[in-house]
């Protein structure tokens, strides 16, 4: 019974639990993804990991040909990678991934987003300029030689008429103001030999003339600053007619610099020194020449040289025929006399002396090297006056040019710095110069210009009016400033004259001049920039340019600095940088980007090269206005023109035509700093970008500042700005910026507004 109870029993549970063959529930398929989104970079070349959750069989695809999977499938829990390709393109993309899942009858699906950021590429720079307001803020003056310019009368001569006619070109440089040569009457084609302070050369034109030209430049925002010669006057000036007609009791003998014993020491032009340093005495009467007989006697013994000069009357010699000997004395016009070797190192000779040159030791009969000292062959003394019976020890004598050693003439002389058609005037005691006649009579002079519209001067050779004398120079031009600047203020101008003086002096002295001129040239910039673009090597120019600036406004408030890169008394900066274009365009762009007042010298625009070896008209060569150069000013440098450099590719009328010319690189910097108070009135302070091929500067003038950055290598350079570099305003060259790097190529600038 117990047995059948638990059989029945048994069957009893079975039938409650089903069976073996009871249906039983099936379990819902299921799928997950992680992550659902991926992110790469441009560059980025590792795999993401993306795990897959499910209980069935899934598969994966990519929508993309650029997305990649390591594995198309798999069962269950499991995983697999995604990468992408690097891409080169700046615009982000993006694509999907599908995992697709199957149990049985029932599927599912996931989609994980892939999504690629765009490359970082690299972005030309390209300029985007304000546009001009019209304002001429720049600055920039224009050095113009008038006899060579422009000749608006076909006679081969620069004029007035000639500048008016060519305004436009100068105001589509952008410059405001222009710098004239001596306007002057004067005995020579450069003007600097005045015959007249207040008169024109008739050459150029009538005062009616000027007159049009001032108002005409005055209408272009176009200011017109005269050349003043204060240190000397030509002999053609009345006033020296008179001196040397009557050189005892002439009214003008005290307008020069004139004694009857040059030999005796200093005058009061001198400001006290007995060696002037510069020039020599001219006797007035006789035409410069000296004869009598003298003896010359070379003291060659010894580490020192000397010459001792003496009156004789002992009988004159022939030239030594020994040619054994190389000592001899030459005193100009082919006039060469071998000494005698009377003993030991000891030569002597007595000649016959009709010069008014001077002379020269020489050890060679054919060459003129100047070498060192003592290891050339041609030797001057180092005085300005060789006074008889004193012993004179040598010095080399320059290499360009004869620069002979002096013998003072009999009677009544006269002083020149620059040479006998130059005689210096004198204006008495320094500190008593404002009360000497030719002092009123220039004062007087300059005054007629400024009321006929003149708004400025640039005296030459402001050194010489007192032989390097630097209190006695300080105070004159202090003095004739504020004579001319009272004029200034009563023809009814509410500001100060502007007047440059030419202290053609290393820096150190030259900015002292400012204690009696508002502004000086700086003579060390063109050398400083011409070396720096030579050796590729920037590093010290932002802190030399502020040093300038900060060392003149140091001595006044109103000081302003005049940068330049050559004048007319130099060779062409072209020749200085080898005539290279590019390192021409890049100092055109420093010139123009930085602090101070720019000086563009006539022909500079146009890439002009040339030396003065053959003579100064060489460095002065008229503007070629077109091709065929039909209005070439020429004969206004006697016709002395390097006709393979005045070509029609250099003329204003091809260079015009083409963008990148250097006349276009000045049109365009000159336009942006008169468009960005920043650069023409800003201050520099440097940036601090590495680089030793790198010069850059900040220019700020109120809220405006502006990031100037010139690579002066002759090879591409990358330069990392924590800056802003996203609106470009000036560019030379070529530039282009990758995140905060911006890759500046060979000579190449670029100016950014932030």
């Amino acid at each position: 019974m117990k047995k059948y109870f638990w059989m029945v029993f048994a069957v009893a549970v079975l039938a409650a639990c089903g069976g073996k063959d009871t249906p039983q529930p099936t379990e819902s398929l299921t799928l997950s993804v992680a992550p659902q989104e991926l992110s790469f970079s441009a560059t980025e070349s590792v795999s993401k990991l993306v795990v897959v959750t499910s209980n069935g069989d899934w598969t994966v695809s990519s929508t993309e040909s650029w997305i990649h999977v390591n594995s198309g499938s798999g069962s269950g829990k499991g995983s697999f990678s995604v990468s992408v390709d690097v891409q080169d393109k700046a615009e982000d993309r993006s694509g999907s991934v599908q995992v697709s899942a199957s149990k049985g009858s029932d599927s599912k699906a996931a989609t994980i987003s892939v999504k690629q950021s765009g490359a970082v590429v690299s972005v030309d720079v390209v300029p985007a300029p304000a546009a001009f307001d019209g304002t001429k803020r720049a600055s920039t003056t224009y050095q113009l030689l008038i006899y060579s310019f422009a000749d608006s009368d076909g006679d081969g001569v620069g004029d007035f008429k000639g500048i008016q006619n060519k305004l436009d070109y100068l105001d589509g440089l952008g410059v405001t103001a222009l710098w004239l040569s001596p306007a002057h009457p004067s005995g020579s084609y450069h003007g600097y030999e005045v015959s007249d302070y207040a008169a024109l050369n008739p050459l150029y034109g009538t005062e009616e003339d000027f007159k049009a030209l001032l108002d005409a430049a005055h209408a272009k925002g176009i200011s017109i600053y005269m050349d003043f010669v204060l240190n000397h006057s030509g002999t053609g000036n009345e006033w020296f007619k008179s001196v040397t007609a009557n050189p005892k009791d002439s009214p003008y003998n005290d307008y020069y610099v004139i004694s009857d014993n040059p030999d005796a020491g200093a005058v009061d032009n001198f400001a006290g020194t007995t060696n002037p340093g510069m020039g020599r005495w001219f006797p007035v009467l006789n035409s410069g020449i000296r004869k009598e007989s003298l003896h010359f006697k070379l003291d060659w013994t010894g580490s020192k040289k000397k010459v001792t000069v003496s009156r004789t009357t002992e009988s004159v010699q022939s030239s030594n025929p020994d040619t054994h000997v190389q000592r001899y004395i030459y005193f100009g016009n082919d006039k060469l006399y071998r000494l005698y070797e009377t003993s030991s190192n000891i030569y002597e000779i007595t000649v016959d002396y009709d010069s008014d040159w001077g002379f020269l030791v020489r050890t060679s009969s054919s060459s003129w090297s100047a070498g060192t000292k003592y290891g050339g062959n041609k030797y001057k003394t180092g005085a300005g006056v060789v006074k008889l019976d004193v012993p004179y020890e040598l010095e080399v004598s320059v290499e360009n040019g004869y620069d002979p050693g002096n013998l003072v003439p009999e009677g009544y002389c006269y002083f020149g710095s620059f040479g006998e058609s130059m005689p210096d005037l004198n204006y008495g005691k320094y500190t008593e110069c404002e009360n000497s006649p030719v002092f009123k009579a220039t004062v007087d002079a300059a005054a007629k210009w400024v009321n006929m519209g003149v708004d400025g001067f640039r005296l030459d050779a402001v050194l010489w009016i007192y032989q390097a004398q630097l209190a006695a120079n300080q105070r004159f031009l202090d003095q004739w400033y504020q004579a001319v600047n009272k004029a200034y203020r009563e023809a009814g101008h509410a500001d100060n004259i502007f007047v440059v003086g030419e202290a053609w002096e290393d820096h150190s002295t030259e900015k002292q001049y400012y204690k009696g001129l508002i502004s000086n040239f700086e003579f060390n910039y063109g050398g400083m920039v011409s070396g720096m673009l030579g050796n590729q090597n920037a590093g010290g120019y932002v802190t030399a340019v502020n040093s300038y600036v900060t060392d003149h406004t140091a001595q006044r408030a109103d000081a302003v600095t005049s940068f330049f890169l050559t004048n007319h008394d130099q060779d062409r900066f072209a020749e200085w940088v080898g005539k290279s274009a590019a390192k021409e365009k890049q100092a055109a762009a420093l010139l123009l980007s930085g602090p101070g007042k720019p000086f563009v010298y006539q022909g500079e625009e146009l890439g002009y090269y040339g030396t003065k070896s053959n003579g100064d008209e060489y460095v002065r060569a008229p503007i070629l206005w077109d091709r065929a150069g039909t209005d070439c000013a020429k004969k206004g440098v006697n016709n002395k023109v390097d006709t393979g450099m005045l070509k029609a590719d250099i003329s204003v009328e091809a260079q015009q035509e083409v963008e990148g010319s250097l006349l276009n690189v000045y049109k365009t910097w000159s336009r942006l700093r008169n468009t960005y108070p920043a650069l023409a009135e800003g201050t520099m302070t440097k940036a601090g970008l590495s680089g030793t091929s790198i010069a850059a500067w900040y220019m700020t003038s109120g809220s405006q500042k502006l990031l100037v950055i010139h690579n002066v290598s002759s090879s591409a350079k990358e330069v990392k700005v924590t800056d802003s570099m996203a609106k470009p305003v000036g560019l030379l060259g070529k530039a282009s910026v990758k995140e905060q790097t911006l890759t500046l190529g060979a000579n190449s600038s670029v100016v950014f507004e932030l």
